[in-house]
């Protein structure tokens, strides 16, 4: 297994032509070969649907397992025991967290997946060429938050002197950003770039509406919203939310980037918009080492281009978790891209009816 993680680990870090759909298919066989005996729950599932490591002869035949399994059964296939664990926000089955399990490969894996995605979708430039500031909280006050952890590593490897988080045990420090933010907006010192979660940003706009308050950021910032825009009191239009980052930090739609990051995967889904240096279209796009397909809600069975259903991700940075992931978001596969690159765009989540396959799925998982 270390010998695939390191072979993992090197692809992932190497040429992105180098992922060819026939390396690809390979390595996820080869890793469900490595995974499957020591997930006894994926192994059940693979028992139920008759399919075995060796019979399977193209990685869209692997069985996915749902989101909400990661919820019953601790999905880890090692080596040794598990280093760390993050969390999910429980919003379903009976408001249970999901935990997805990581050891040293599993961090190591994941660690390489943020840095060379990051590089091309977020932070093209040479290292520490902006200040970072999180709208999250750091690590250590919240270490089963994995956009926390994620977001760490990026002020680590691309972060100015000056870069740092803006939650703490009270909340967001407000004084501490405006007076970031207006210091940036007088035009000197280097490009900003603000990450956070998408909803933080939806109460951030409010409060500088509220305020009447506008800042012009620095030439070459740029913004980062990870997550959905659905809160508990309403829900937001992501054009709502552009529209604000023009209005409130003078950002134009092309360097406001939204990220489609899970904990059960290691790998993050960017929006293309910095990287192609376009407003629109929109849509996200799977690092080399993913692929995304959607899927009919009943059957589970792939949709053609066009088609909306429930998206499935095949993270081959989950080195030593189920790496074919069945989620509850409602998607669109779009035509892919020069060189196979795979694009799509998500809606957000079903209705709880609206995926009876993934229902069955986990009674499969269970024996049932």
């Amino acid at each position: 297994m270390s010998d695939l993680t390191d072979e993992i680990v090197a692809a992932i870090e190497g040429p992105a032509d180098a992922w060819t759909d026939a390396r690809f298919d390979e390595l996820a066989r080869r890793l469900f070969s490595a995974q499957i005996d020591a997930i006894p729950a994926w192994a059940a599932l693979a028992r139920a649907r008759g399919v075995t490591a060796a019979g399977v002869g193209h990685w869209r035949e692997l069985p996915p397992v749902p989101t909400r399994a990661f919820k019953r059964w601790p999905l880890f296939a090692g080596p040794g025991a598990p280093v760390h664990e993050f969390h999910t926000s429980g919003t379903s089955l009976a408001n249970a967290p999901g935990r997805a399990l990581f050891g040293q490969a599993g961090l190591r894996a994941m660690a390489a997946s943020i840095r060379a995605n990051a590089r091309v979708m977020l932070l093209p430039e040479p290292a520490a060429a902006t200040r970072i500031l999180v709208l999250a909280p750091r690590p250590e006050l919240a270490p089963h938050m994995i956009m926390a952890h994620g977001m760490a590593q990026l002020v680590a490897e691309h972060g100015l002197p000056g870069s740092r988080f803006l939650v703490g045990e009270g909340g967001l420090d407000v004084p501490g950003l405006m007076g970031e933010l207006a210091a940036s907006s007088a035009g000197e010192g280097p490009p900003l770039t603000l990450i956070g979660a998408s909803f933080g940003f939806v109460h951030l706009l409010d409060q500088l509406e509220a305020r009447d308050t506008r800042f012009v950021l620095p030439a070459g910032s740029r913004l980062m919203d990870a997550g959905g825009f659905k809160g508990r009191s309403r829900e937001v239009g992501y054009d709502n939310l552009l529209a604000g980052f023009q209005a409130r930090f003078g950002l134009p739609a092309e360097r406001c980037v939204n990220l489609l990051g899970m904990t059960e995967l290691a790998s993050q889904l960017y929006d293309n918009v910095l990287r192609d240096g376009v407003a629109a279209p929109r849509f996200k796009v799977c690092p080399p080492w993913v692929r995304t397909e959607v899927v009919d809600p009943g059957t589970l069975q792939p949709l053609p281009v066009g088609a909306r259903g429930l998206l499935r991700h095949v993270d081959l940075a989950n080195v030593d978790r189920p790496f074919v992931v069945q989620t509850d978001d409602l998607g669109e596969r779009l035509p892919d891209g020069p060189g196979g690159e795979v694009r799509f765009r998500v809606f957000g989540r079903a209705t709880p009816d609206g995926s009876r396959g993934c229902s069955i799925t986990v009674d499969e998982m269970a024996g049932r």
